[in-house]
């Protein structure tokens, strides 16, 4: 079997695992439940993907009568996550590195599948993948990792762009992010980090992770520990400042939605541009000095026009299929 033959069957195999995860998820809608169908009938290979998934889950269905996942039944409410985590279990058993769509992912074959892989996500594009290891990662849009382990630790070099990981624990083996000259640490937890034009920043959601900054002279360097709710933003400058952020508002756009408050007008009109192919500009690029509440799908510019329309914050000035060009409000 050719290499190219092997990343296509890991393709495959990551495409289902995707619909396979989103059906025991309850989160599938109709129109999911549609493709779904649709994606089954491409060819035999689709559907054999589909059915090599769900006999792994099969094999791995004695998961749940480890003691810790026994116990006093939960509300209906919540039981997602134990699933996820089972099938984050079985997945790795497969060596199902990937799920979602658009995702690009090169790797070097080895033993049992692939050891070195290279993950690039395109202009609104979101994935999640799931590492050999157990760990899951999101990636946002325009977003490059490359993920390689050892014996002594896990690593990812997040090249730019923004992603969170759920790190599964793993005391013999840390997980760290590099970006930038500057490393984040975890053993289990789960953090963001994105990294562009220089700038980096860490928002802790549970756990936590070291950050350090290697120096340009050996043995010297900057590093803090972050609790969960903190977020670090380390300038190209090299200023670093640590602050309380709304974890759940900073990360958002893992569901595919973008959340402001009082942001300013042009994070905003950034943060909408990072999932169009069609882009929002100001006339004369004047950006009004306006704040913005609400929340939106991510890559729905024209309801972000709608409603800066309604608020009297900008009005449309012209559409191309390249750009929806805007001016303040007068």
């Amino acid at each position: 079997m050719t290499g190219k033959q092997i990343l296509e069957r890991a393709a495959l195999r990551s495409e289902a695992a995707h619909w396979f995860n989103l059906q025991r998820s309850g989160d599938m809608t109709i129109d999911d439940e549609r493709l779904f169908h649709e994606w089954l009938d491409r060819s035999d290979a689709h559907r054999d993907a589909y059915r090599l998934v769900d006999r792994a889950w099969m094999i791995a269905g004695t998961i749940p009568q480890d003691p810790e996942m026994l116990g006093e039944p939960e509300p209906v409410a919540e039981r997602r996550a134990p699933w996820r985590r089972y099938f984050a279990m079985a997945a790795s058993l497969l060596l199902v590195v990937a799920s979602g769509w658009g995702m690009y992912q090169m790797g070097v074959p080895g033993f049992g599948g692939v050891q070195d892989q290279h993950f690039r996500t395109g202009v609104g594009q979101t994935t999640t993948v799931t590492l050999p290891e157990g760990s899951i990662v999101t990636l946002d849009s325009e977003t490059e990792m490359r993920v390689s382990e050892s014996p002594r630790e896990r690593r990812v070099d997040l090249v730019g762009g923004r992603a969170y990981f759920r790190v599964a624990a793993d005391p013999s083996r840390p997980f760290i992010v590099h970006a930038g000259g500057k490393s984040v640490r975890a053993i289990g937890t789960a953090f963001e980090v994105s990294f562009e034009h220089g700038n980096m920043v860490v928002t802790l959601a549970e756990g936590k992770v070291r950050v350090e900054e290697a120096a340009a002279e050996p043995g010297i360097g900057s590093g803090t520990d972050m609790a969960p709710g903190g977020q670090l933003v380390i300038g190209a400058d090299h200023n670093w400042t640590l602050r309380r952020v709304d974890v759940a508002k900073e990360t958002s756009w893992t569901e595919g939605r973008l959340i402001f408050m009082r942001d300013p007008l042009s994070e905003a009109v950034a943060e909408m541009n990072r999932y169009s192919t069609r882009k929002l500009a100001f006339k004369d690029g004047k950006i009004p000095d306006k704040q913005v509440v609400g929340v939106f799908e991510a890559g729905d510019v024209d309801g972000f026009v709608k409603a800066m329309e309604l608020n009297d914050i900008a009005r449309r000035v012209s559409t191309t299929d390249d750009e929806i060009l805007l001016s303040g409000a007068e």
